[in-house]
Formats: structure tokens, C-alpha cells, sequence
């Protein structure tokens, strides 16, 4: 036998114990949820009112071991991800058929879990049905429409506009009328839409980096096995994988030079998240020449903004929304995330400014206001550069600036960035590391923020027992476990 043939054995070995290992610790996640994930409790819901599992969830004994068995959960698919590294790069050792059957693998059990590090799901449903009611979201709240606490929405979103694009909101109004109300129909069919995001994402990221001679295993390894974005997109059934889905193709069809059909995958972005249109002129600069002349940069631009402007017309017109987002967008203030800088800064100039008597709800927006043209007149300075070479990476940078200096900062925003930071051949092994380490700081911090807890516990001891147990399993993970501490900790990346 040959050393190429045993090596491919090898690898298959390998390979089928990964599958394994992630779908138990994927369905460790999954039972886990069912004592601490967000669980619906209106009367639409018919598994609030099944005993099974209200004794997950009422007993400290039941809490208690669901937190531990998500605890171990994600270390070990973190473990399972890590052992997957060695395998994609510098040698690409698996094809992407193979990364494919690992993630179905990986994200199956996830199927029946509920909402996990999240709850913005039932916030889309609640939208959708603020929709269907006759209603904008973009003018409106979901408290004003009754039961919408107990179909499991935030309480944050209770005055918040949708900052979701028309279609989006108009896929949830779709989502919440043939769900007939029923909170666990509906994050399923969410779900199924989320899983439809990962695998956009797999094929636009699979092409873009064929067109681009980027090792494509390796990107996809950093993208979409993190356990951060699977537990997010999939667990959590958030849209930002649709999102993501039509930024990649987006630049996979500006790399061909396809500007017609990019400002439509761009326009399909923007009318799920906003937010990517700010990478408009960053997808032009992909189809010109690294030195291109500034009116030749202008007139790009030029070509997709109107494009692109009209398509978003056209899902305004058909969804009856128009550009109700475009308000929408700039009320984020109002709802600040005391844990993003720009929101804690505005927070805190606000109450200095009422406990002197001013008007601290001006003085927010106004802190607000400025940051939010920093952003801007960042994105504006990486795009007008004399000489752009890369493009996705002046992206990256354009979108990190947007979301670092917003008022509200959501702790998956920060694979939106790793994304597009990926797509570059460039990626060091310092940089490697350090989004191995963000990535799993992240996934503890949310894990221990999101635990839903009935009020008659001891929440906050909960919680430390959570931080303690997670702290500790991904410390040994990433220090001291033999399969994988020595090459992590090298001072290069593994052969």
C-alpha cells in the first residue's frame, strides 16, 4: 500500500470519527436546550404544555445538568473543529463533498432544539405577524400587538423598529401565516430558512474562492465549522447566514465581472440586513483594477447604486413596505446595547446628562450620531484609497469600522466580520489563533448570557456555575488537551 493511499484511509478515519464526535456533541446541545434554550409558553404552543419538558426546566437538579451538558457540548464540538484544522490546510487533505457531509452531520440534531444563545427568532415571528396584521414594522413595535411577550420575543424589541430589509420581514409574515401561530412551526421553518443560508454560504464561498485561487477547505473551515456559527445560524436560526449568503455571491459574480447580476445578490443582502450596503462600493472595486481611476471607481458605482436601487424599489413594491427601513436604520440608538463602546458611552453621557438636569436622550443620539458618521467616513476613505489591491480585505476593515462604532453590537456580528477577513490569502497564523480564542470567548460569553432560567431559581448563581464549568472545560481545551494544545500553541500552523 502505497503512503497516498494510506493517508486518504487515514483521513477518512479521521474524518468519520469528526462526524460522530460533532453529532453527539451537537445533540448534547440539543437536549441541553430543552432545560435552558428559549421555550415558548402561549397557548398556540403545544409543548408548553407537555410535562416532558417542564421537568427540564423546574427542577434545579434538571437546570443544573442541562447546563452542564451544554457546557460540554460546546467544547466538544469546538474539539471536533480544531481537529479538523490540520486536515484543511497548508495540504488541503479533504475535498469540500467532505466538509459538506460533516456539517450535515454537525448541524442535524440541531433540528430539534430550541432557540439556543438567542431568542431573536420569536422577534422575526412576532414581526412577521405585526406584518400580517396590517401593520409596518418599521413604524411600530411588536408590543402592540397582544401575546407578543408570551410568543417568547425580547423585551427589547417591544418599542424597537425591524432593522430587517422587506424581504426578510415579508419571509417571516409568510412564516407566521402558514405556521398558524405556532411558535415551534415557526422556528422550524426559520431554521430550515437558516440552514438554507449555510448552504448559500457553503457554494458562494466554494466559488468565490475557486475564482480567487484561495484554498477554499480552509476558508470553509473558518467560516462555516465554527461552532459560533453554526450554534448561532442553525441553533439560534438567525437570518445572518442568508445575509452572508448573498454577500458571497455577490462578490462571486463582481469577480466575474457580472455587475448586473452582483447588484442583485447585493440588493437580496441589503433587503435582509441593511447593513450590507455599505459593501456596495467595495463590490465595484472588485471588478476594476487595483490602480483604477477615480471616475472609473465613480461611474461603478454609479451602475450598481442605481441598479441595486432599483431592485430594492421593486421588493419594496411587492412586499407594500417601500423603504420604510431606511428610517428604521437610524432609530438604533433608541435601543443602545450598553455592551457595545458607542452604545455604553451614549448610555452613560445620557444619565450624567439627566442627573443634571439636561436632556440625556439628546445627548445619546448625538453621541450616537457621531460615531455613526466615524464608521461612515471610514467606509469612505478604505473606498477612495489611491490604490485598493484587495478589495475583500478593505471590505473587511469598511465593515468592522461600521460595526465597531455602532450603538448596538450583537456578539455574532463579529462572524460577519471573520467572514469576509477569511477571504483573503493572507490570513496569519497569529490572526489564526486569535479568532479561534474570540470565537470561543464569545460562544461562553453567550452561552452563560442566554440561558433561559425560570424566575424561580437562583439565576445568578445559575449563571456563575455556567461561566466556572465553561471557563474550565475550554481552558484545558485549548492549553492542555494533547490532541490539540501542542500544535495550537506552536508558533506555526500545523503540517
Amino acid at each position: 500500500m502505497t503512503a497516498a493511499m494510506q493517508e486518504s484511509i487515514t483521513t477518512t478515519e479521521t474524518l468519520r470519527r469528526l462526524a460522530i464526535h460533532g453529532a453527539a456533541a451537537s445533540a448534547l446541545v440539543t437536549i441541553a436546550s430543552w432545560g435552558i434554550g428559549w421555550f415558548p409558553r402561549n397557548q398556540f404552543s403545544p409543548l408548553a404544555r407537555t410535562g416532558f419538558f417542564i421537568e427540564f426546566r423546574t427542577e434545579a437538579i434538571g437546570v443544573i445538568a442541562c447546563i452542564a451538558l451544554m457546557a460540554a457540548g460546546l467544547a466538544w464540538m469546538t474539539r471536533c473543529w480544531l481537529l479538523l484544522r490540520p486536515l484543511v490546510a497548508p495540504t488541503e487533505r479533504v475535498n469540500t463533498r467532505q466538509i459538506a457531509r460533516l456539517l450535515t452531520a454537525w448541524c442535524a440534531p440541531l433540528l430539534l432544539a430550541f432557540p439556543i444563545l438567542s431568542r431573536d427568532v420569536y422577534a422575526y415571528l412576532a414581526q412577521g405577524r405585526l406584518l400580517h396584521a396590517g401593520r409596518s414594522p418599521y413604524a411600530e413595535g411588536v408590543s402592540t400587538i397582544p401575546g407578543w411577550f408570551d410568543a417568547g420575543a425580547d423585551g427589547l424589541w417591544a418599542q424597537s423598529l425591524s432593522p430587517y430589509g422587506p424581504i426578510f420581514v415579508s419571509l417571516s409574515r409568510f412564516i407566521h401565516f402558514i405556521s398558524g401561530g405556532i411558535p415551534e412551526i415557526g422556528v422550524l421553518l426559520l431554521r430550515v430558512a437558516a440552514i438554507a443560508g449555510l448552504i448559500g454560504c457553503f457554494h458562494y464561498l466554494k466559488v468565490l474562492c475557486a475564482k480567487l485561487g484561495y484554498n477554499a477547505g480552509w476558508t470553509l473551515w473558518a467560516v462555516l465549522c465554527s461552532p459560533l456559527f453554526l450554534l448561532t445560524m442553525v441553533g439560534g436560526a438567525h437570518n445572518d447566514g442568508l445575509m452572508l449568503a448573498a454577500i458571497f455571491a455577490a462578490f462571486a459574480r463582481a469577480a466575474d465581472g457580472r455587475w448586473v447580476r452582483a447588484s442583485f445578490a447585493l440588493s437580496v443582502a441589503v433587503a435582509i440586513k441593511p447593513i450590507a450596503l455599505i459593501l456596495l462600493p467595495f463590490v465595484g472595486l472588485l471588478m476594476l483594477a487595483a490602480d483604477a481611476r477615480r471616475t472609473e471607481r465613480l461611474v461603478m458605482w454609479v451602475k450598481l447604486g442605481v441598479v441595486t436601487l432599483l431592485w430594492l424599489l421593486m421588493y419594496g413594491a411587492v412586499s407594500g413596505l417601500w423603504f420604510g427601513w431606511l428610517p428604521a436604520m437610524f432609530t438604533a440608538g433608541s435601543a443602545a446595547f450598553p455592551y457595545a463602546p458607542v452604545g455604553l458611552l451614549g448610555w452613560l453621557g445620557a444619565l450624567a446628562t439627566n442627573a443634571l438636569g439636561g436632556n440625556g436622550d439628546l445627548v445619546q443620539t448625538v453621541v450616537v450620531l457621531v460615531f455613526e458618521l466615524c464608521g461612515l467616513l471610514l467606509v469612505f476613505k478604505l473606498a477612495i484609497a489611491e490604490r485598493v489591491a484587495r478589495p475583500l480585505r478593505a471590505a473587511a476593515w469598511a465593515l468592522s469600522a461600521v460595526v465597531l462604532l455602532a450603538p448596538i453590537i450583537q456578539p455574532w456580528y463579529i462572524l460577519w466580520l471573520f467572514a469576509l477577513f477569511a477571504l483573503d490569502r493572507d490570513v496569519s497564523w497569529r490572526a489564526e489563533r486569535l479568532m479561534v480564542q474570540i470565537s470561543s470567548l464569545i460562544l461562553l460569553a453567550v452561552f452563560v448570557d442566554q440561558l433561559s432560567i425560570e424566575q424561580w431559581h437562583v439565576i445568578w448563581l445559575m449563571r456563575v456555575f455556567a461561566a466556572l464549568l465553561g471557563l474550565l472545560l475550554f481552558l484545558h481545551l485549548l492549553y492542555r488537551d494533547r490532541a490539540i494544545a501542542g500544535w495550537f500553541n506552536a508558533p506555526h500552523p500545523p503540517d
